[in-house]
């Protein structure tokens, strides 16, 4: 018996679909990503920096006592080992929020947590900026700390006691004006924080545009994380579609789907995920 082999997908379109890619969302102003070593900056056989990837973002330099250097694959593909004392950072700020609008969601693997504000991500102005961080100094539950301000708390979390050192997660922020009323919201492996005040805050003043970005580093730059990076999306406009209060967090789910197919975590997306079960 032979086989059918189809020779077209739509019309007379003899091509099948271009792959999803981060920057078929609208708005990303930065795209770090350590499976693609053709973006590593060298200096000699240490890694000096990341550049953003398809253009998308500035380099970022290594900083801090150390440089990152290869970690164990996830999924087959590189990562980046940071050991507690070195950091990635923008020298420059960049312009990752627009009307206040932004939303960043992260492929990272916290280690050896040793104080509350070590950070997987951070972005750094004068006011109206915020971090990523552990929220213990012996766990990593998470948080979202912000500049006084921003929310109606200072900070988003705990998110939950689960403690997610030693293991991959998939780690979502939004500020968002869609829905009514604005919001600050955080997730873990797309899943809402089970602790009060643990996944969401009302948002009241504008993030400042231009910020300084680190990566596995808090605001100042001091409290480094230990751990693995995989990769960091982040979009200066909306995580859902403007006017459709139904698909208020479509981009931001295609952004994790992205990211847990690629990266071998889709497991972990609730059931009621649109991208649980394949991919966008």
């Amino acid at each position: 018996m032979a086989l059918f082999t189809p020779t077209a997908y739509w019309g007379e379109d003899s091509s099948p679909p271009a792959p999803f890619a981060p920057s078929d969302i609208p708005n990303l102003a930065a795209w770090y990503d350590a499976s693609d070593t053709s973006t590593y900056r060298m200096s000699g056989t240490q890694i000096a920096g990341i550049q953003g990837r398809n253009g998308y973002g500035d380099d970022l330099d290594s900083a801090g006592n150390t440089y990152p250097v290869a970690g164990s694959t996830q999924n087959g593909l590189n990562t980046l080992y940071f050991n507690g004392s070195g950091l990635f950072v923008n020298p420059y700020n960049d312009p990752l929020a627009t009307n206040g609008l932004h939303f960043a969601v992260g492929v990272f693997y916290p280690q050896n947590v040793n104080a509350t504000k070590d950070s997987l991500w951070s972005l750094e102005s004068t006011s109206y900026n915020y971090a990523v961080s552990s929220n213990q100094n012996f766990a990593w539950w998470g948080e979202v700390d912000m500049g006084n301000g921003v929310g109606s708390n200072i900070r988003i979390g705990p998110f939950s006691s689960t403690n997610y050192e030693n293991q991959w997660i998939i780690v979502s922020v939004a500020f968002t004006k869609l829905p009514s009323p604005n919001m600050v919201q955080f997730w873990i492996n797309a899943h809402v924080g089970s602790s009060s005040n643990g996944w969401r805050t009302t948002y009241l003043t504008n993030l400042d545009t231009n910020q300084k970005l680190r990566i596995m580093a808090n605001r100042s730059g001091g409290k480094k994380q230990e751990g693995r990076f995989g990769e960091l999306l982040i979009y200066n406009g909306e995580c859902g579609v403007p006017g459709t209060v139904d698909d208020n967090l479509f981009y931001r789910y295609q952004a994790e789907g992205y990211l847990a197919w690629k990266w071998g975590l889709q497991a972990k997306l609730p059931s009621n995920h649109p991208y649980r079960n394949s991919a966008p």
